[in-house]
C-alpha cells in the first residue's frame, strides 16, 4: 500500500511539473527605489536572525555541556535565540554605523 501511494504521489508531481515551470521571459529585475529602506532592512534581519539559530544553537547547547549543566530542549533554544537576537542588533548597528 505504501509503495502504491508512493508511486501516485510521483505521478502527480511528474504530471504538474510543466505547470510550475519557470520561464524567464517575462522576468523583470526589481529596482534600486522599489522597496523603502526599512523594508530591505527587516529582511537582513529576518535572515541574519532565522539564518544564525542552526549555528547557534549546537554552540550553546555544546556550553551548556562543557558547564556540567543539564539544560532542556527550550532552555538551550532560548539561549540560541537570545544570542542569535544579539548578533542580529549588531549587525544592524554597525551597517548604521558604516553608513554615514
Amino acid at each position: 500500500m505504501k509503495r502504491f501511494i508512493a508511486i501516485v504521489i510521483l505521478a502527480c508531481m511528474m504530471l504538474s511539473m510543466p505547470l510550475f515551470s519557470l520561464s524567464l521571459e517575462g522576468y523583470e529585475p526589481y529596482n534600486n527605489g522599489e522597496f523603502p529602506k526599512w523594508s530591505l532592512d527587516l529582511r537582513r534581519a529576518e535572515c541574519i536572525f532565522f539564518g544564525g539559530i542552526p549555528i547557534t544553537f549546537p554552540v550553546s547547547a555544546l556550553a551548556f555541556n562543557l558547564a556540567n549543566k543539564d539544560a532542556s530542549f527550550l532552555e538551550t533554544l532560548g539561549v540560541a535565540c537570545a544570542i542569535s537576537a544579539v548578533i542580529t542588533v549588531v549587525d544592524y548597528v554597525l551597517g548604521v554605523i558604516n553608513a554615514d
